[in-house]
């Protein structure tokens, strides 16, 4: 599983306390622009890959400074960028600041933190759902989108998200076009296979698959959504 699926972007107090109060385990990330936190930022995902149980929340500075204003007045715990905070039941456990957002620090900290027992991982609907997807095969279905378009922004999509999308969701989205190369697909091969397979009449119209297609996408979103 992605630690991209689980999270979640606070950009307003109340977006602070709606995710505290709903996940048992949570992280929350300030991050800035600056080099040490694009640094941390790969330090905390890889030392929460291990833990699906954990919801991330990510706080940009400065766009979202609302919501850093509103988590250090919450827990008196004073504001720096980056910083990372780990959480349960809404309660801070620990908190590391700048450099120290690091593997010798983190590790033993989350370790000695967490439960042992990994609980049901979190997935953020909001992320992991196939929306856009829908829209786009809405678009392309009812006219809106000209065939051309409809492929494009659809693989460029596609491919913005195939390293981190689950195998049964890039499977199924995958399986509208030809494509031998798995995620490692490039936009315009794909396109360049699509427009061979149609003009040598092997390839079933582009419109009967969107459709086809439509209809597993919205059944699949919405059995993932009932076990969330």
């Amino acid at each position: 599983m992605s630690l991209h699926e689980r999270v979640f972007p606070l950009r307003m107090p109340q977006d602070v306390d709606a995710f505290l109060e709903r996940y048992e385990l949570a992280a929350i990330f300030k991050a800035s622009t600056s080099d040490k936190t694009l640094e941390a930022m790969q330090h905390v995902q890889q030392c929460l890959k291990p833990r699906p149980d954990v919801a991330l929340g990510i706080i940009r500075i400065p766009e979202d400074r609302p919501a850093s204003n509103h988590l250090e007045a919450r827990t008196g715990i004073k504001h720096q960028s980056p910083q990372f905070i780990l959480f349960h039941q809404a309660r801070p456990l620990f908190d590391l600041d700048s450099w120290n957002i690091n593997p010798e620090h983190l590790e033993p900290l989350l370790l000695a933190s967490l439960p042992v027992h990994i609980g049901k991982p979190i997935r953020n609907p909001a992320v992991v759902g196939l929306q856009a997807y829908l829209d786009l095969l809405d678009g392309y279905i009812a006219g809106q989108l000209s065939e051309e378009r409809f492929q494009w922004g659809y693989l460029d999509r596609l491919k913005k998200e195939a390293d981190w999308r689950s195998d049964p969701d890039f499977e199924l989205l995958n399986s509208l076009f030809p494509n031998p190369d798995g995620r490692a697909f490039t936009p315009g091969k794909v396109v360049a296979l699509e427009f061979q397979a149609q003009l040598a009449g092997q390839a079933e119209p582009l419109l009967k698959r969107a459709r086809r297609l439509r209809e597993r996408v919205e059944a699949y979103q919405a059995a993932r959504v009932a076990d969330l």
